[in-house]
């Protein structure tokens, strides 16, 4: 009598089938993920460079209204060793220079006074999206409604309208 023999071996493994899915699943993971993580970096970079320049405006914004109140003369020349000047406020042996240094993004306020220059970065703005985005628009040689007015136009993201911050002097020109 012959007995059969029959080994058994162990199921252990996986079928073709779950191997096919778990490798599809992989590629679309695969496929998705740099897209997913690149969007992720993009939307912080623009965030970020958001951020910045409303900061820039908030601490401009700060300093100009008591500037333009104080200042007896509006220009846009040379001042405190600043050559790039967007404007030039004058007042009881005080220059404050608000300049723009296109390679570094830095807008600046430079207070002179007794012959000493204090410097203050009020923020950076992308050099790319604005080439020049703190103009003067009124209160140098430009018109304005009024002759006390002193006005910038703050341009930081193409896509979004332009702040202008217009402030009124106090003091009559000299």
């Amino acid at each position: 009598m012959r007995t059969q023999r029959t080994t058994e071996r162990p199921e252990s493994g996986f079928t073709l089938t779950e191997l096919l899915v778990t490798i599809v699943i992989l590629g679309v993971i695969g496929l998705l993920l740099p897209k997913a993580i690149l969007l992720g970096l993009r939307f912080t970079a623009d965030t970020k460079r958001r951020v910045a320049a409303t900061s820039a405006v908030g601490t401009l914004n700060r300093y100009f209204y008591g500037d333009v109140q104080s200042a007896d003369e509006v220009t846009t020349d040379p001042a405190c060793g600043v050559a790039d000047v967007i404007v030039q406020l004058s007042g009881s042996g005080t220059d404050v220079v608000y300049t723009y240094d296109r390679p570094t993004g830095a807008l600046q306020r430079v207070r002179c006074a007794d012959g000493r220059a204090v410097t203050t970065l009020l923020g950076r703005f992308d050099p790319t999206t604005s080439p020049r985005p703190v103009t003067l628009s009124c209160g140098a040689e430009t018109s304005c409604a009024s002759p006390m007015e002193v006005t910038l136009t703050v341009q930081s993201d193409p896509a979004v309208p332009p702040t202008a911050l217009t402030a009124v002097r106090r003091s009559s020109a000299s």
